[in-house]
């Protein structure tokens, strides 16, 4: 599977709680890699497919680096399109990726606990952490977590114009789903 433009966008832009929270609602919790930081707070999200060769990365790909295996040569991952880095160990190179802005994410300390990350599935990062998201699901909850998103500004909105969360902060009605869709379609969302 590849990942089109508009679904890393839509991975890009709503970030890890919202994912998380959708992957949660189909019974997918705990998908959060523990122990994995940013490298540089700065820097932006992660999104793409796990590869774990860097024989067999694609362009957009994140590449999975586990203990004992050593960062690549930086122009071999710019040559091959490199999306990011995930690392199960510190990152030795750490000046020079954060120098070319690849996004990266790695473990402090050494650890013999493997990455439970498979190759092909999705991973998007920021600065909350890794989230990982089966493949077969990526664009079902990309569109949930922008729909999840838009729902909550709609909420924001009756809240500021004076209006309660009775019936709008969970859609639990045909009148709050009707008041939904033309606030969507009044702001284009």
């Amino acid at each position: 599977m590849s990942l089109s433009p508009s679904i890393r966008d839509k991975f890009a832009t709503v970030g890890t709680v919202a994912l998380g929270a959708a992957l949660a609602r189909r019974g997918l919790p705990g998908r959060r890699i523990d122990g994995l930081r940013p490298l540089a707070l700065s820097q932006d999200p992660l999104v793409g497919e796990a590869c774990t060769t860097i024989e067999h990365c694609r362009s957009g790909a994140v590449l999975i680096l586990d203990a004992a295996r050593p960062l690549p040569p930086m122009a071999l991952l710019a040559r091959r399109g490199v999306a990011g880095i995930v690392s199960a160990a510190p990152l030795r190179e750490a000046a020079e990726i954060v120098r070319r802005g690849l996004p990266a994410y790695h473990r402090s300390s050494i650890t013999a606990t493997p990455l439970p990350i498979a190759g092909g599935e999705v991973l998007v990062g920021d600065r909350q952490g890794v989230l990982v998201i089966p493949a077969h699901l990526a664009n079902e909850i990309a569109e949930e977590a922008v729909e999840a998103l838009a729902f909550e500004a709609f909420t924001a909105e009756q809240v500021d114009a004076g209006g309660g969360v009775y019936g709008l902060h969970i859609a639990s009605g045909e009148q709050a789903r009707i008041a939904f869709a033309a606030w969507r379609k009044l702001k284009g969302r």
